[in-house]
């Protein structure tokens, strides 16, 4: 196995990594963002589309103006990403 093959491997370990750890966090600022708001305007755990995503980011910017989950959810996702990439590189997708 090449030094390319494992780090491919590794890299594409690290993918389902990333996205566990940004949902998590993800469900984690939805209930800190729930604690502060009215029951009719709480956050229902499923059925997650773009606008549903926005308002959760604005609310949580809008009440925790010092809150780093967001921040750990945008770099959960950029390393979940840059990891696929340093994959498909490995296994020779981008290969002429």
């Amino acid at each position: 196995m090449t030094a390319r093959i494992a780090i491919s491997i590794v890299a594409l370990a690290c993918v389902p990594i990333c996205g566990l750890i940004g949902t998590f966090r993800h469900f984690e600022m939805m209930d800190k963002v729930n604690d502060r708001l009215p029951k009719e305007e709480q956050f229902d755990p499923s059925w997650w589309y773009l606008s549903k995503t926005q308002r959760l980011r604005r609310e949580y910017k809008r009440l925790y103006p010092g809150g780093r989950l967001l921040l750990n959810v945008r770099i959960a996702t950029a390393l979940g990403i840059t990891c696929l990439v340093i994959a498909a590189w490995g296994f020779g997708f981008f290969a002429k």
